[in-house]
């Protein structure tokens, strides 16, 4: 799961009632009640040992791990998926960096010059800003910015002020800060596989608007112009240098038996990668985060394989999808929905994403946490939530079927608020593609993000428990089918 970021679009909430699902008209082969802790341990412990290197973006331990996840899942009879008849599917990024000839330049309708700002203190170029330059009319984002620079001056959130006046034509955003880090902490010089910033390649060819900050200070004069109804012009140019690398999702199918339904797929994912190794050289190993929902797909995938050279198999196609670069904002999973399967349609999403541990929140204060209330970990040792609910209330009843053999204790209660939570994990590009999926986690705990996320804290039995359940639920819906979302974010 990645780091908490502000987001772009704000969810309109409300829970749809509980839906009784129908019976599935093919038993749940007994394969995949056979996942079994051992194998689970394995899958995590190597992934999540010192070789792998906290299977970073960027770094050969993130390959190593991509070819891991492809070498067992072949091993254990699962078709590969990806492109030219491998496990791969190649997904191109970039790293941004910040060149030396950002600057920002406003001024007035007489031609005087009301700021000139070079990158610094006052004024830098945001990582998501696209490449391009730009000469246009300042205004107030609140106003019409059609065809001009938006300037967004807020003591909230200006994510969905900016996402706003791009949506209505705006050419770029100057985003007015209370507080700007400081440029080095935003744009290092020679950043970790821990704070390197990616982004796909796609998102710079279809959004070049620049969108770069400005601190209060810096701003008042210019805020106060157009306030006195001045008709001003910025200049921006972000001299963004995008630095590419090709990364991998790894995906595995196992076919269904009906060929009536051979263009439709359930996909059950997790995604791969971590944080790496930071500037101190200390490993983040991701045992939790994301170890363990990659070890219950793997588990998952071979249980079909296992079910399927015994002719057990449901009627639509499971494809089994290790994603990369969630860590770094669903990289992965976002170009798989963009590029489509050819011939193919998704028809849902089970997604597992720190799904081994108990929910601990010893101190709601502290900034990871900020939002729940204090939880003790030996209260939810059973604790499974599940994410998604109020997108797609038939595919969570399929969850709640599935686990009558399993016994887990599910909860349904994070869909809203709770961090946002539901935007932070691969499930959200299906969501918002209009995909039914649902997200399974255990919860948060004081070594996310930390180097001490590590196998000896699993909880194994329970993580069993957890990939039992993601394979039968797959099961029911590649059986029976899926229904549309009921809700879209807008």
């Amino acid at each position: 799961m990645r780091s908490p970021q502000p987001a772009l679009l704000l969810v309109l909430v409300g829970v749809i009632g509980a839906v009784a699902p129908a019976p599935a008209t093919r038993p749940i082969a007994p394969a995949l009640d056979d996942i079994r802790i051992d194998a689970l341990r394995a899958y995590v412990e190597t992934l999540a040992g010192d070789d792998f290197r906290g299977r970073g973006v960027g770094d050969v331990g993130n390959q190593k791990a991509e070819t891991y996840v492809c070498d067992t899942l072949t091993q254990a009879g699962v078709t590969p998926a990806g492109a030219e008849g491998s496990c791969y599917q190649p997904v191109d990024v970039y790293r941004p960096t910040l060149g030396p000839g950002a600057h920002l330049t406003v001024r007035d309708e007489d031609g005087s010059t009301l700021g000139e700002f070079a990158a610094g203190p006052d004024f830098y170029p945001l990582p998501e800003t696209g490449d391009r330059d730009v000469t246009a009319p300042l205004v107030q984002a609140d106003g019409g910015v059609g065809d001009a620079v938006a300037l967004v001056s807020t003591d909230g959130d200006p994510d969905p002020q900016v996402a706003a006046a791009l949506l209505h034509g705006a050419l770029g955003a100057v985003v007015v800060g209370r507080y700007l880090p400081q440029l080095a902490s935003v744009w290092p010089a020679r950043p970790s596989v821990r704070e390197a910033t990616y982004r796909l390649m796609t998102a710079l060819r279809s959004q070049p608007a620049p969108i770069v900050t400005l601190s209060q200070p810096a701003a008042r004069p210019i805020e106060a112009a157009l306030r006195a109804g001045h008709r001003l012009s910025a200049t921006l140019s972000p001299a963004l240098v995008a630095e590419p690398l090709r990364i991998h999702n790894v995906l595995g199918v196992v076919e269904g038996r009906d060929s009536r339904h051979r263009h439709e797929l359930v996909v059950v994912g997790a995604h791969l990668d971590h944080d790496g190794v930071d500037d101190a050289g200390r490993i983040y190993h991701g045992a939790d985060d994301n170890a363990s929902g990659t070890a219950a797909v793997m588990a998952g995938a071979a249980a079909f394989a296992q079910a399927a050279a015994h002719g057990e198999r449901p009627a639509r196609a499971v494809l089994f999808a290790l994603w990369n670069g969630e860590e770094k904002g669903e990289l992965g999973a976002e170009a798989f929905v963009e590029a489509g399967r050819p011939g193919r349609r998704v028809i849902a999403n089970i997604n597992l994403d720190m799904v081994g541990r108990h929910e601990e929140v010893p101190d709601p204060d502290d900034w990871r946490f900020t939002g729940f209330p204090k939880i003790d970990a030996a209260s939810s040792t059973n604790t499974l939530h599940v994410l998604g609910y109020s997108y797609t209330p038939e595919l969570a009843a399929d969850v709640r079927q599935a686990n009558g053999a399993v016994g887990l204790s599910l909860k349904e209660d994070y869909d809203v608020g709770a961090q946002d939570l539901l935007h932070r994990s691969d499930q959200w590009p299906f969501l918002r593609h209009g995909i039914p999926a649902v997200y399974f986690t255990t919860g948060l705990h004081p070594d996310y993000h930390t180097p001490s996320d590590e196998p000896a804290r699993i909880d194994f039995g329970k993580l069993e428990r957890v990939a039992r359940l993601a394979a039968r639920t797959a099961w029911i819906v590649a059986e029976r089918g899926a229904t549309p979302i009921k809700r879209q974010d807008q």
